[in-house]
């Protein structure tokens, strides 16, 4: 694994000592602002700051006048509103946590890997340091920030003021042992509340400049249920952005951290939340309920916590921005530059997820149903693809994944073997030794169709789509090193294309896609064609392509070619179907054009192709919502579409659909000529199953 430098496994010690006397051990926990004395506020402190703030005083005088509500009424709607969003970080409330987090993490996780070295740099840096530090991790699950505070913990780091979803606020005493842990609470939305938007901005300015401890918030808003990198929200990002611009701190260090789950906790959940069935809402009854996975030891397998490289704001903040400020107030930090920032982070995110040899078999599944359904694929051949898939990602592509570097086959198959195990419910082999899909889905009873978002689909499909979906969740993470790759080969024809034509289409899939694989917007072309450049000559390399004077053609590695060009089809398909429904839109139906009706739409087309077509649509992953939502993203983005805010509903430019129509048309793909529908039985597992959907 290269640009490894030590990981260690966290659970290895607390398997050995007492739970008990670890976390009630003497502490001093190293805090990562330093500040003089008089300039640390505490919990009230911070409270009156943003109380006495001008804006919050401002905001509190304009909705006294335009609300006719006295001075004082809005003033304790103020402090109540400050109150409930601020933290109350108690030591003694995390020692008890650690006790029960501990056991659990045992139990569910085999070992949990942490950048041991990179994170030791991180607290002595802090100690001499006069920045500001905020810690962005990936997020992947709701056991992110509790796998970031149990770290921290461990190594006698203090925990951060941690950004949370009033979701959790709600809970019955898990809200305010969350609060006495470091949380600090948000509403979901709150752009038309000015008291809030003021009360929310000054209390984040108020921890940064004189909170000793660091923050730390999740830049891209929600879970990622496909387990992709998504876009970057830059709403509080630009907040604590703006402290560095007043010059209330010398320096604010951005460190990305990628946490890479073998199983995540809520992976059933999240293929049928891709479906549309509504995520259960969060409750204390629900979350002892959830304590079921903890009956299966070691039913999660490995989690890895990469920490990457700090971001010094300062690098893009200079003084000439902080001397505009003094000059103009009102000056803000150009958005460009919060785009540059949140975009460093995401493809540090990336840069530094660790694949596990789960994510290469369920990409070798997934080709193999596909392509091959008749053929048994043994766990010899899963060996050998599997051995020689990683070799590409790891070398080729300088991919970070678990696992030794070797070639002996007793050793590859067991890293494949454990690999397999937290997955038992997913994937097995059978008394035959032929790698086999498991059924995922179960009937699900009283389910309310009321609350589906997307169209309530039937048994018939569920039954396929589930296991499909899961499985691509598990391929999902390498487009963290494919996403450039997989465009070029929908690009290439059977007879060649010409190397400007082939750029055109790259630069056409690049800006359509740029939203779903969470990929910095690039206007510069010179730019892009060096992307598309290196992109090539891997794939030259590899003797996927060849290149005959100013035409690219398709090599003899049509192996690796079929593996990267078919998982990007689902992503083109689900964009052309977009398209022409919305192109017919009004000769289809009567109902007015929203995102909701076109989402409904749009997956119930899908359903329909799935099963009668033989072209586009073949793969279940075409059901997945979160892709309709990124289409449509893309589309409001190059104003194909346009929000008429009036009616609340959209318009589309016919000319600019017209023209993305054509251009999908004329890419060169080339569909499995087995229909998905028609594989997957011959590769489900006939076994008895014991499987519950926990909706």
């Amino acid at each position: 694994m290269e640009r490894n430098t030590k990981f260690v496994d966290l659970l290895e010690n607390r398997r050995r000592d007492c739970d008990f006397l670890w976390a009630t051990r003497p502490m001093d926990p190293a805090l990562p602002h330093m500040l003089p004395p008089d300039s640390i506020y505490d919990r009230e402190r911070i409270m009156q700051a943003v109380l006495q703030d001008n804006q919050v005083k401002i905001a509190i005088n304009t909705i006294a006048k335009t609300t006719g509500v006295g001075v004082k009424d809005v003033e304790n709607n103020a402090r109540a509103m400050i109150n409930e969003m601020a933290s109350k970080a108690d030591l003694a409330t995390v020692r008890w946590i650690a006790i029960f987090v501990t056991k659990a993490l045992k139990r569910m996780f085999s070992q949990i890997y942490i950048n041991e070295i990179i994170l030791s740099n991180l607290k002595k840096e802090t100690r001499i340091s006069q920045a500001q530090y905020i810690y962005v991790p990936s997020h992947r699950s709701y056991l992110d920030f509790i796998l970031l505070s149990y770290i921290l913990f461990s190594y006698d780091m203090a925990l951060p003021n941690i950004a949370a979803g009033m979701d959790f606020y709600n809970m019955k005493i898990v809200g305010e042992l969350l609060r006495k842990t470091g949380a600090f609470y948000i509403r979901r939305s709150f752009s038309n509340d000015l008291l809030y938007k003021q009360i929310f901005r000054s209390y984040v300015n108020t921890i940064v400049s004189h909170s000793d401890r660091a923050i730390e918030f999740f830049i891209e808003g929600t879970r990622s249920r496909s387990q992709k990198s998504t876009i970057p929200k830059y709403g509080l990002l630009s907040i604590i952005i703006e402290s560095l611009l007043q010059g209330d701190v010398p320096d604010i260090h951005f460190v990305p951290m990628s946490i890479n789950y073998e199983r995540p906790p809520e992976e059933l959940l999240f293929v049928y939340e891709m479906l549309g069935v509504p995520k259960p809402k969060e409750s204390t009854t629900r979350l002892f309920r959830s304590l079921s996975i903890l009956q299966k030891p070691f039913s999660h397998g490995r989690i890895f916590f990469n920490i990457g490289e700090p971001i010094s704001a300062s690098r893009f903040v200079d003084k000439a921005y902080r001397q505009k400020k003094i000059l103009q107030p009102s000056f803000k930090i150009p958005s460009s530059v919060v785009e540059n920032i949140a975009y460093l982070i995401i493809e540090s995110h990336k840069k530094n997820t660790i694949l596990m040899p789960i994510n290469i078999i369920a990409l070798l599944l997934n080709e193999k149903v596909q392509t091959k359904p008749k053929e048994p694929y043994t766990l010899d051949l899963l060996i050998q693809d599997y051995q020689w898939f990683k070799s590409f990602v790891t070398k080729s592509l300088k991919a970070l994944m678990y696992g030794t570097e070797t070639t002996d086959n007793d050793t590859i198959k067991q890293e494949i073997l454990e690999s397999l195990k937290p997955h038992d419910e997913l994937i097995v082999f059978d008394s035959s030794n032929m790698l086999k899909i498991k059924q995922r889905h179960k009937r699900m009873k009283q389910l309310n169709y009321s609350n589906i978002k997307g169209y309530p689909l039937s048994e018939q499909t569920l039954q396929i789509a589930v296991p499909a979906i899961n499985i691509a969740i598990y391929s999902n993470p390498t487009f963290a090193f494919l996403a450039e790759i997989v465009f070029i080969t929908a690009t290439i024809g059977e007879n060649g294309i010409e190397t400007e034509i082939a750029l055109e289409r790259y630069e056409l899939l690049r800006r359509l896609f740029s939203t779903e694989f969470a990929m910095r917007p690039i206007e510069d072309k010179a730019l892009i064609k060096i992307e598309w450049e290196k992109s090539l000559n891997v794939l030259i390399s590899q003797n996927c392509l060849h290149t005959v004077n100013n035409l690219i053609f398709i090599g003899n590695n049509t192996k690796l070619f079929s593996i990267l060009h078919n998982i990007i089809l689902p992503f083109i398909d689900v964009t052309y179907v977009t398209c022409i429904l919305l192109s017919e839109w009004t000769e289809r139906t009567s109902v007015e054009l929203t995102d909701r009706t076109i989402l409904v739409e749009t997956q119930k087309e899908v359903e329909r192709l799935i099963f009668e077509t033989k072209d586009r649509c073949q793969h279940p992953y075409c059901l997945s919502l979160d892709l309709y939502n990124t289409v449509w993203s893309s589309l409001l983005s190059q104003d194909i579409i346009a929000y008429q805010k009036h009616t609340n509903t959209y318009r589309t430019d016919k000319a600019k659909l017209t023209y993305l129509i054509g251009a999908l048309l004329e890419l060169p793909l080339r569909h499995p000529t087995e229909i998905y529908v028609d594989a997957f039985p011959l590769i489900i597992s006939t076994s008895s199953m014991d499987v519950q959907a926990k909706l």
